[in-house]
């Protein structure tokens, strides 16, 4: 035998074990983002009519969107409330199913949880509904003063206004609710955000905080990179949110998944659900058309 010949048989047989020990590939979770405005706030709904979802013609779209929504056939739905508020969540669910509370019983039943969260899992018969979220107060306005801090003010003015005109068009009726949901999801607001959010804020430096949430540590802050820190804390919030999507994934074996959370976390988990090979992202826009 020649010698290439032989080098020839090991490649080959290199190659037969290699793929016969290989795992078998397996498909990744779908995700569904649904990135929301908190329609249960009455800062929003005292708007007037047209941004009340408990008025007759948004609680027609509200159905047309879960019709729509509900083709995507998600097996698991989470939503912006504690894993330690999971009992509360159960129990409204519950109640809710066996048809002895409407949503216009509770203070916030006009919330994103309720009409899109817990009506989808009503209509597809999932047994329940999970919360996911971690909870801190912070406010985007957090700086109270750094090298660079006007140029950051400025933009998030900007992007403040961009969400403002938004609301304004949902209010004059220039917006459908479904079109004002698909301008909150689209590729360009989630980079708009990300952008204000999580980027930009760190060419603030030699600076302080404002009123701070009492689970930060102030007493740890690094005011020479104070914008370092603030992406840092918004962040941290961030991956907790998905270390508990992802606990819930694996508690529960959701193969799609549908999450309902505030635009700006939308947002954030866009970035780490598209960097995680265990997951693909399908875009609501795939389904609301």
């Amino acid at each position: 035998m020649k010698p290439y010949h032989f080098i020839i048989i090991l490649i080959t047989g290199f190659n037969l074990t290699s793929t016969a020990q290989q795992k078998p590939v397996t498909e990744p979770t779908k995700v569904m983002l649904f990135g929301s405005t908190h329609f249960g706030q009455e800062s929003f709904h005292k708007q007037g009519e047209s941004m009340d979802l408990f008025s007759a013609a948004r609680q027609k779209e509200v159905a047309d969107i879960n019709n729509q929504i509900a083709k995507y056939k998600p097996d698991l739905i989470l939503i912006e409330r504690e894993p330690s508020e999971q009992h509360t969540v159960d129990s409204l669910y519950q109640l809710y199913q066996d048809g002895k509370l409407q949503f216009n019983q509770l203070k916030y039943g006009r919330a994103e949880e309720y009409q899109f969260g817990y009506n989808l899992a009503k209509q597809l018969g999932l047994s329940h509904v999970y919360g996911v979220d971690f909870y801190q107060g912070l406010s985007t306005r957090l700086f109270k003063d750094g090298k660079n801090l006007e140029a950051f003010t400025n933009s998030l003015t900007n992007y403040s206004l961009r969400g403002r005109s938004l609301d304004e068009q949902l209010k004059e009726r220039k917006l459908s609710l479904k079109g004002y949901l698909l301008q909150l999801n689209s590729p360009e607001l989630y980079q708009l955000t990300y952008y204000n959010i999580y980027i930009n804020p760190v060419r603030v430096t030699n600076g302080s905080f404002g009123k701070v949430d009492n689970t930060v540590d102030t007493t740890r802050i690094d005011k020479e990179h104070i914008g370092a820190e603030y992406v840092s804390i918004f962040y941290n919030r961030e991956l907790k949110i998905f270390s508990n999507i992802l606990s819930a994934q694996q508690a529960y074996q959701g193969k799609r998944i549908l999450i309902i959370m505030g635009q700006r976390h939308a947002a954030s988990l866009s970035k780490l659900f598209a960097n995680d090979p265990a997951f693909t992202l399908v875009p609501l826009s795939y389904y609301l058309k």
